[in-house]
Parts: structure tokens; sequence; C-alpha cells
């Protein structure tokens, strides 16, 4: 399975228009980092994400942005979500995701941690060799959240960085192949 895949579509400046305004009415991004979840059911106002979400199948469960003004360190995100889509909204320029190289042993051995209510494996402090690169997101991705990534912030020339991540009913891992 790839750490990621571009997903092409006509949608996305439409998308990024409307999750832009959406998100701005949902909340002042130059107060939060990290993440932050969202009422799924604001959606609604979105009638590109729908239709983007129609082409591919896809049933909504979870709505989140990522704001970032600093590195993201390595992590992965807990089970049992494994592929999710992100869609660059805003500021992304400057910055580099990762993802790095680890053994399932590795993995493993890693201590336990507890975000937003989940218990993953904590791989920040692990010394993994570069498995992949994006530098400058600006297409909408799906990837694989099991395998450890990061965000760097290289030289944006503006923050904050504003990600949306979207997670569904049925994964879509055929997308990751």
């Amino acid at each position: 399975m790839k750490p990621y895949n571009f997903i092409e579509t006509n949608l996305l400046p439409d998308i990024q228009v409307e999750l832009f305004n959406l998100i701005n009415n949902s909340v002042n991004v130059d107060t939060i980092e990290g993440w932050y979840f969202l009422d799924k059911k604001t959606l609604k106002d979105t009638p590109s994400v729908l239709q983007f979400c129609r082409d591919l199948k896809l049933i909504i469960q979870d709505f989140s942005i990522i704001v970032l003004k600093n590195d993201l360190p390595k992590h992965v995100d807990a089970l049992p979500q494994v592929a999710k889509i992100n869609i660059p909204i805003a500021n992304t320029q400057g910055w580099t995701n990762v993802w790095y190289s680890i053994t399932d042993e590795q993995l493993a051995e890693c201590p336990s941690i507890e975000a937003f209510g989940d218990v993953h494996e904590d791989v920040s402090k692990l010394n993994m060799p570069v498995l992949d690169t994006i530098v400058n997101l600006d297409k909408i991705i799906v990837f694989n959240s099991r395998i450890p990534h990061s965000v760097i912030k290289i030289n944006p020339s503006k923050l904050p960085r504003i990600v949306t991540s979207l997670t569904f009913k049925k994964q879509p891992l055929e997308l990751l192949q």
C-alpha cells in the first residue's frame, strides 16, 4: 500500500473556497493550532465537497481541520482509520509532508499515547528514514495514516497552514493501491 496518492478533480477550486468560508465562519484559525474537529453536518453548505465524495462513493464519518503555524511532529493516527483524505485549503506553500519507513516490529515496540480519545503508538522520537515527501501540497491526497508522517515548515510566506481532513464510513483503501 502506498503512503499517499493524489486525487485529481476539477472541483478542487470550488471545494477550497467552500471549505475556507465554512472554516472561517466556524472557528478563528488564529487562535488554534493542530487538529480541530468540526461538525460534519456543516458540510451541507459545501456542495462541491459533497459532490466530490459522491463521485468517489464515500460517506463522510469525520470532518476536521489541521491548522499549523509550526511543524507537526512525526506521528501515526489511531486505528481503525487508515485511509484519510486531506484537502489543501490555505497557505500550504512552503511546507513539506513527510512519510517515514518503519517496520511492524518497530511500531509494535513503541509506547502508547492518547490523543483525541484514541490510543496510538508514539513514533515521535524514532529515527526513521524518509519514505516519501510532498513539497507544497496543492492537490487532494488520500494517505495511509498508519505510516508515520509529519509536516515540516520550510519557508511559508503566510500562516497558518490549513488543511481539511476527512474520514469515511467505508475507508477508500483501494485509492492507495
